[in-house]
């Protein structure tokens, strides 16, 4: 039992207050930016992770809402879920595991200052604020420290088999290799079993944290050895959601080929950086598919992505509001009309105006292709014939970046 007295109006408050965090769960995005911010540069920089990290910090802090909702008055217990653990589980693989204590204090300074604008929003009696505030601060810190400790001790205890891990000692290996680390590269060749002076393909395997299945991962990259009958390839386990793979192709890959080869696992996500050779190109690959994973994760939901096919939206998404200008000046009322008529005239101008092959690949009748061309270019202010090259870099950028309409 908490130690201290709580009044019954203060005790409604703080309900209140964690029920208005339970119904919409998406204020919760300051504490997950905040554990982000605070958490390893290399480790948070890594698109897959700061997902993982985004569902055990709402799933940390749902737990003390709960917790305050219908038990206010007792000391909340440390939360150990599955994925809690796995992220810090994560964070000792990457070496990272010092920054976690940081990490889950700024996300208790994130959480308190959310509670606290929430409880003066719906209160302003301070008879009934002040000792919810005090009751609802120590709470907080204490379910941290508890958390934080419960977990750190869970995972010195397992330090050991994490340290043995020969995929740790990869990925170690691997992200010495691509933050520019002087390791001989002979050493390297051998120790990795592949050829860093090859032509490289970087390929970035993931699923949603709570979908993943690392069997199906590995069964993925597989499948993407075989598309570019690969004669060597890299697989390194980044996370429990995510793959890092290079090849060595001896066959381009596209984006349909993949599409169809991966089409029975539906929830895996590929992103695959440009061909490089070299060193420098295994981490050139690699940064890029990094930035189009980027691209992805905080635009949009596409399943397969080509770092060739975003390139230029990769810089057109720099300037957030000079790109909004420019998508609804070439694009017109277009902008705003049927889905269809965008998604098809963007395929054509790709495919070189091509009719019979647009028609392929949006799997439709020719025809069908043609009038939504033709209804698509009324809604245009400007010509394809003139300005044919705009037109298809704002297509793509309201279809990866998801431009608002306002």
């Amino acid at each position: 039992m908490f130690p201290t007295a709580l009044g019954g109006d203060s005790e409604e408050l703080i309900r209140s207050v964690s029920k208005a965090v339970l119904a919409d769960p998406a204020i919760l995005a300051p504490v997950h930016e905040a554990v982000v911010g605070a958490a390893d540069g290399r480790f948070a920089s890594n698109p897959s992770i700061v997902e993982a990290i985004g569902e055990a910090t709402k799933d940390n802090a749902l737990h003390w809402m709960r917790s305050m909702y219908e038990q206010p008055r007792l000391w909340v217990v440390p939360n150990l879920s599955s994925q809690v653990v796995g992220i810090g589980r994560e964070g000792f693989r990457w070496g990272a595991e010092n920054t976690l204590r940081t990490a889950y204090r700024a996300g208790e300074q994130a959480m308190w200052s959310l509670w606290m604008k929430l409880a003066f929003s719906q209160c302003d009696d301070p008879e009934i604020l002040l000792p919810a505030l005090d009751h609802a601060s120590r709470s907080l810190a204490r379910w941290v420290e508890d958390t934080a400790g419960a977990l750190v001790d869970l995972l010195e205890r397992e330090r050991t088999a994490l340290s043995g891990d020969a995929q740790v000692r990869r990925l170690e290996l691997v992200n010495q290799l691509l933050g520019g680390a002087a390791v001989p590269m002979d050493d390297l060749d051998e120790a990795l079993s592949y050829p860093l002076s090859a032509s490289h393909l970087s390929v970035i395997i993931s699923a949603p944290p709570r979908l993943a299945d690392r069997a199906r991962l590995v069964q993925a990259a597989s499948v993407v050895c075989r598309l570019t009958e690969a004669a060597h390839h890299l697989l390194v386990h980044a996370s429990t959601s995510s793959l890092w793979l290079w090849t060595t192709p001896r066959v381009p890959m596209t984006p349909d080929d993949l599409e169809t080869a991966t089409a029975h696992h539906p929830d895996v996500r590929f992103v695959v950086g440009p061909l490089d050779v070299g060193v420098d190109g295994f981490r050139r690959s690699h940064h890029r598919a990094l930035e189009a994973q980027r691209l992805v994760r905080d635009h949009g939901a596409q399943r397969i992505v080509f770092y060739e096919d975003v390139a230029v939206v990769l810089l057109l998404a720099a300037e957030g509001p000079r790109l909004r200008e420019f998508v609804h000046t070439t694009l017109g009322p277009l902008a705003s009309g049927p889905a269809e008529l965008r998604d098809t005239l963007r395929v054509f101008i790709r495919e070189r105006y091509n009719a019979s092959q647009t028609a392929r690949l949006l799997f439709t009748h020719r025809n069908t292709v043609l009038q939504r061309i033709r209804r698509a270019e009324q809604l245009l202010p400007t010509t394809l014939d003139r300005h044919g090259a705009n037109v298809g870099l704002a297509l793509d950028a309201m279809h990866w970046l998801n431009v608002p309409l306002d």
